[in-house]
């Protein structure tokens, strides 16, 4: 039990080493990336970007940190003081990430409930449409059960279409399940990491306009309503788990302008499915050497946890 409990430990020193490497790794390479403007992504590129530090770093500790432990190390108690720190910074790492998000999700609870009324009417889809007053004008909150929400302005400003179409967008951020990735960002903290969540919203946005719209009137129908609803609430303060249709007025100008060139917009943004085949690759390839794997990674962590 203590052998094993030790394995915990070496284990977190070496995930607080290894996240802290990559995600300083990936702060450097953003903000070099920033400078050249071509460069394009979707919304999942860049969530999956952000997440990749967590994801590798978690996935090295589970599958071959501690199992190289339990496999190769001694069976004595040798590890100092700068092992305990490394833990204990992963374990703060860790729970303030899981205190931010409950503390997150806490007050956009008690910041949706203020602005909804009793009347709810239920729509199809497993999805609530809610009537409430001095709201922001249409937004999707909740996680495991989203609902969208539509003002009584946004009722009364929009035509029939341009509230479908709205609807529409907040539909696309429900199936992207882009609260829930909200509440993940949340989680993974890292210093330095707001200009690459900053663009992921955007990029999600801008995901959720072209997935609403199916031709040329819809994308004006939109455009209509998010040049309406932002001249009657400009930049209005969205629950930090939430999305709303209107963010801030530079955000509305690129994607109205994006709208009304819906036409040009043919050739979509890539995807990066490629990767998907070379994950599984880098999958397989470990699996079928792993005893030389564990024992490369297990001589790593001799050498990075004191």
């Amino acid at each position: 039990m203590i052998f094993a409990a030790r394995g915990v430990m070496v284990s977190l020193a070496f995930f607080a080493i290894l996240y802290s490497f990559l995600s300083l790794l990936l702060v450097l390479a953003w903000h070099g990336l920033q400078r050249v403007r071509q460069v394009k992504f979707s919304a999942n590129a860049l969530f999956w970007l952000r997440l990749f530090p967590f994801t590798l770093s978690a996935t090295i500790t589970v599958f071959l940190t501690f199992p190289s432990f339990l496999l190769f190390e001694a069976h004595s108690l040798d590890e100092d003081f700068g092992t305990f720190a490394l833990c204990l910074c992963a374990l703060l790492l860790l729970g303030a990430g899981l205190l931010r998000v409950v503390t997150t999700q806490a007050r956009t609870r008690h910041a949706v409930s203020e602005w909804l009324q009793a009347n709810r009417a239920k729509s199809g889809a497993d999805t609530v449409s809610q009537t409430a007053k001095n709201a922001l004008p249409i937004m999707l909150v909740g996680i495991r059960a989203p609902s969208v929400l539509v003002s009584e302005t946004a009722r009364a400003l929009l035509t029939e279409g341009e509230l479908h179409v709205a609807v529409q967008h907040e539909m696309e951020h429900l199936r992207s399940r882009d609260n829930l990735r909200k509440a993940i960002f949340n989680f993974v903290l890292f210093p330095g990491m707001a200009r690459l969540e900053r663009r992921w919203l955007e990029a999600a946005e801008l995901d959720a306009d072209l997935g609403a719209v199916s031709n040329r009137k819809a994308a004006l129908d939109l455009a209509s309503a998010l040049v309406k609803l932002s001249r009657r609430l400009p930049s209005p303060a969205v629950p930090a788990l939430a999305t709303g249709l209107i963010g801030t007025a530079e955000s509305v100008v690129v994607r109205v302008e994006r709208l009304l060139e819906w036409e040009s917009e043919a050739d979509s943004v890539p995807r990066f499915r490629y990767l998907i085949p070379v994950a599984l690759a880098t999958i397989l390839t470990v699996a079928a050497h792993l005893g030389p794997a564990l024992n490369m990674v297990h001589s790593l962590t001799e050498r990075l946890v004191p």
